[in-house]
């Protein structure tokens, strides 16, 4: 298994990094999160990783630090959740933020992020609640409830932007000044269209 990567940026997307190590260049899956901590192409980087072994394929897949790479794990470990989807969810929300829905046993807010149902927030609850209570992460500046009570073209919007490249923290503020302006029921494509004229 490969355990970190440390080397240099050599081509950055949104959501995927491929880091110079030695010569050999190596495509890593990210979050957006992940991807808008580290550097720019030419810098150098160092992620913890962790590999996914398919039968055509192995897939490699970089965290910013620690936390992260819990959660991902243990997302993995529950049914109907892939490693696209856990970085989904990590793009999403913070490792905070996702372990105190969990934790809370907060249905709505699992299912508010895209790709999650019902179901699967339900067997992600019953999974993972014990094991993430006992998980140490550090402090987060957003409280939970703050993103609990988004709703899903809210959250859908904040993502899109950061996949422009919006910085996470405007991206929020530009998407709530949209709702706010449009009023409830705005769908995603209309708030992320008025957030644009906001950041």
């Amino acid at each position: 298994m490969i355990e970190f990567l440390r080397g240099r940026i050599a081509s950055k997307e949104p959501a995927r990094l491929v880091i110079d190590v030695g010569g050999v260049g190596l495509g890593v899956d990210v979050s957006l999160r992940t991807s808008e901590k580290v550097g720019v192409e030419g810098d150098p980087i160092e992620l913890m990783t962790h590999m996914h072994v398919r039968e055509e394929a192995l897939e490699l897949y970089g965290f910013h630090d620690g936390a992260e790479k819990a959660l991902f794990l243990k997302l993995l470990s529950v049914s109907g959740i892939g490693p696209r989807l856990a970085l989904r969810i990590l793009s999403a929300v913070t490792p905070q933020q996702l372990a105190g829905f969990i934790r809370n046993g907060d249905v709505r807010s699992l299912t508010a992020l895209k790709g999650v149902g019902k179901k699967t927030a339900e067997v992600l609850i019953a999974t993972l609640r014990n094991s993430v209570a006992k998980l140490e992460l550090p402090a987060d500046g957003m409280g939970a409830s703050d993103v609990s009570a988004e709703s899903r073209p809210v959250r859908d919007a904040i993502l899109a932007l950061i996949t422009l490249g919006v910085k996470e923290i405007q991206a929020q503020e530009a998407v709530r000044k949209a709702a706010q302006k449009l009023g409830e029921g705005a769908d995603t494509s209309r708030l992320i269209a008025q957030a644009l004229q906001e950041v």
